[in-house]
């Protein structure tokens, strides 16, 4: 959020999951206000994350205009992978270990988010509503897997997709009951804006990458180091030789989607207080973004899907730059066609294998 220079808009466009497949048609109506000095502009949607970067006026003649405009939107994308990465990364450990690809995930982002949203209207601390929001997100992963996916165990994956669409709409028309259709706003402060480089980030844009870079340190020392993530790889490598092994998969897949749910939760935080307003739907319009991000690193491959989402944020932004922020989900769509039909596996991944089905 930018505190002086720019006013957000609040858009309150509503979308829905519709058919079997993985993608979200999303209604994109934004305005774009821009300051003379920062030459601010908008993510996509209604989502807007705000790095500003000083440097000379767009209508500057020279070359430096176009350099200026590149690196502007560099840091808009740096923020963007920041948040994508941790909902991507939550995203393929859930198909990891369960090969589920949830589209009830959004709904658990949206959740991390209105909790969080209570905490702070109640506390004012920061800290407390970011941790409120991870446990909220863990707590609505673990019940996610009890009540769906272990239900349809043994089902085709296309019922536990059915299933998982069904549930999304659900936890929408819940929240909606309970907290009205209308966005709710968070109220924190973003901080002046402070130079790094040739960026400038606000307080709350800097936490969102620092803490997006801390949690896949820590989740690389789980996953790494512990016997707990040995028995995760294991589990998503070969479900039946896991468990001929003495692993009791069953318990792993469940600690593992609270564990997909804890960064959830906490990515549906970081979203909504830099968007500054959302609704029981926000979370849903993240999703195809998110897979995009998913898919080009490969499914269920934390790491890579971590590279998908530096790169995707990136070449999102950068390509809304030239054209317009409005063609930004169109983009996302076409990046993830493109992947299905050339590169499946994810771009990592050698081999022209197709993932399965």
């Amino acid at each position: 959020m930018i505190q002086q220079h720019v006013r957000r808009p609040v858009n309150n466009q509503t979308n829905i999951s519709t058919g079997l497949s993985l993608f979200a048609q999303i209604l994109v109506n934004k305005k774009v206000a821009l300051d003379t000095r920062l030459n601010q502009c908008y993510l996509l949607h209604h989502y807007s994350f705000s790095p500003t970067v000083l440097g000379p006026p767009v209508n500057d003649a020279s070359g430096k205009s176009a350099m200026n405009l590149f690196i502007t939107y560099f840091g808009y994308g740096l923020v963007t992978a920041s948040i994508l990465a941790l909902s991507a990364v939550a995203f393929t450990l859930e198909y990891a270990v369960s090969r589920v690809a949830n589209l009830a995930h959004g709904e658990i982002l949206t959740v991390g988010a209105y909790t969080a949203y209570l905490v702070h209207n109640a506390t004012g601390n920061v800290v407390l509503a970011a941790a409120s929001a991870a446990v909220a997100g863990a707590a609505t992963g673990f019940l996610t897997n009890f009540l769906l996916v272990e239900r349809f165990s043994g089902r085709s994956r296309l019922v536990v997709l059915i299933a998982t669409m069904g549930a999304a709409i659900l936890v929408q028309n819940v929240l909606t009951m309970i907290f009205g259709a209308s966005s709710r706003a968070f109220t924190i402060k973003q901080g002046a804006p402070t130079q790094y480089g040739p960026f400038s980030f606000t307080t709350g844009e800097l936490f969102v990458i620092v803490s997006a870079v801390v949690i896949v340190a820590l989740l690389f020392l789980l996953l790494q180091r512990t016997k707990f993530g040995k028995s995760i790889r294991a589990v998503a490598e070969n479900r039946d030789l896991a468990r001929s092994t003495g692993i009791n998969a069953k318990r792993v897949i469940s600690q593992t989607w609270i564990v997909a749910g804890l960064i959830a939760g906490f990515a549906g935080f970081v979203l909504a207080e830099n968007v500054g307003a959302f609704n029981p739907t926000f979370g849903n319009g993240f999703l195809l973004i998110t897979i995009t991000a998913t898919v080009a690193g490969g499914l269920g491959r934390p790491y890579g899907t971590l590279l998908g989402a530096l790169l995707v944020g990136l070449v999102l932004e950068i390509a809304g730059a030239y054209t317009s922020s409005s063609f930004q989900l169109a983009f996302a769509f076409g990046i993830l066609v493109l992947l299905l039909l050339v590169r499946p596996n994810g771009l990592l991944v050698r081999g022209s294998r197709t993932v399965e089905s």
